[in-house]
């Protein structure tokens, strides 16, 4: 029998750096997406394939900035029946390849944590960009 998890979405600062510095396409509409995020992760884990995935990236559409946006997104903890999950970056759909995936450079961006988003010598910040 399958267990009924409650999925969180929780978005990483760094995620939202990439929405409103990088990509400067406002401010990020938080609420929504995690909302939706959390209803497609839902329908997908019912559907068993989150079963054995750690990672995952899906395609949004930003109605704010009429963009259409690609999410990365990663499991993380597990509080009893509660699972989050973390969008650690954000990108123009687009800009996406598969190329950068298969060769870990999106795991590199998406694994870089920024200590201090007004230093602007912070060498992830300019990973990031």
């Amino acid at each position: 029998m399958r267990e009924n998890l409650i999925h969180k979405v929780h978005i990483t600062p760094e995620a939202v750096f990439d929405y409103e510095e990088t990509l400067e396409l406002g401010t990020l509409p938080k609420n929504e997406i995690k909302a939706e995020l959390e209803e497609y992760i839902d329908y997908i884990t019912k559907s068993g394939y989150l079963n054995r995935t750690r990672y995952l990236k899906c395609k949004y559409y930003d109605q704010h900035s009429d963009r259409m946006l690609m999410l990365f997104i990663y499991k993380a903890e597990r509080f009893g029946i509660m699972q989050t999950w973390e969008v650690k970056g954000i990108c123009i759909a687009d800009e996406w390849d598969e190329t950068l995936e298969d060769e870990g450079i999106i795991r590199q961006w998406c694994r870089t944590e920024i200590e201090n988003l007004h230093d602007e010598k912070d060498w992830v910040i300019q990973v990031r960009i």
